[in-house]
């Protein structure tokens, strides 16, 4: 019995000896490929995989971005989504502007805060003909479509974390967006410092008075030409109240946890593209959660319920 028992030991101790040896293996393995792989064929390969969840890697900036015509486009916007981010990882702040302008209800809406293992800022262009939806028991309110091609705005931000720029990102978009991999923040560290130019002044003038009603001063304002530019630190409009602040600091604890994660994984490079890289050949599920491929999945399925009352 007592031999027995030795030996089932021993059994166990070399069968996990073989696992923590064939995950070292396929470690090295890994490194050696990322290692000996251009920088061209790991931005390839990178942007393959990340566009499928509407995103790309810019080399330059060493950040990940939203392209032009990502799944996103093709399901809109309203409230509930910002109210659903936390269940998706996202504790950020949000600052909704509507305004009126040529005959539509239009909605520029900023972001800034943490998306999981990545600190980040938004600014989406949205517009609606349609009269407000009442989903029972899902939603209630406008629903918007996002821009069309014609209808995008150029628009530049910068983002800075206690005053230290994190990310600048410019260009005629519908959704401009910049994500910092494996850093973490509070958005209230955050500031989003926004300018557009729009096209004409009867527009800028509707969406300075949008900036006024959800409670902007004039001060806070500044104008030059058509250009608008806003700072957004503190939000000046009610907040989704979802979920409870101890689920917010749960979720944070555990966005913080990814990030350091991503960071000990992927230990053996210091360049952005070789970790992204590693990551996709060797954890391909903490790959997927860099791209909050959960998100695609809930709001593409979200989508698809409310799309009968879209359509009426």
């Amino acid at each position: 019995m007592e031999h027995s028992l030795i030996l089932a030991i021993c059994m166990v101790v070399l069968f996990m000896g073989l696992i923590v040896y064939w995950a070292w293996i396929r470690r090295r393995l890994a490194i050696e490929k990322v290692e000996e792989r251009t920088d061209s064929q790991k931005v390839k390969d990178i942007n393959e995989a990340l566009s499928l969840y509407g995103f790309l890697f810019d080399v330059q900036q060493d950040l990940v971005y939203s392209h032009m015509y990502p799944w996103q486009r093709k399901v809109g916007y309203c409230r509930l989504y910002d109210e659903l981010a936390p269940s998706l990882n996202m504790i950020i702040d949000s600052e909704p502007i509507y305004f009126q302008y040529d005959g539509r209800r239009w909605l520029i809406e900023f972001w800034k805060g943490q998306y999981g293992m990545t600190t980040g800022g938004e600014v989406g262009v949205y517009v609606t003909d349609k009269e407000d939806v009442d989903i029972p028991g899902i939603f209630s309110g406008a629903f918007y479509e996002c821009v069309s091609d014609d209808d995008r705005l150029q628009m530049a931000y910068t983002l800075k974390k206690e005053d230290k720029t994190i990310i600048e990102r410019k260009g005629r978009h519908w959704w401009l967006t910049g994500f910092d991999v494996a850093v973490f923040s509070k958005p209230e560290q955050l500031s989003l410092e926004l300018r557009i130019i729009f096209p004409n002044r009867e527009m800028q003038r509707a969406f300075i008075k949008g900036l006024s009603d959800a409670g902007y001063k004039a001060q806070d304002i500044r104008v030059e030409n058509k250009m608008v530019q806003v700072i957004f630190t503190t939000p000046r409009t009610a907040q989704p109240q979802k979920y409870g602040k101890w689920v917010v600091a749960w979720i944070q604890r555990l966005n913080r946890f990814y990030c350091h994660l991503f960071n000990w994984v992927t230990r053996d490079f210091t360049r952005t593209l070789d970790k992204i890289d590693f990551l996709r050949i060797y954890y391909p599920i903490l790959f997927r959660m860099l791209a909050n491929g959960k998100r695609a999945k809930k709001l593409e399925e979200l989508y698809k319920n409310m799309q009968p009352y879209l359509n009426q």
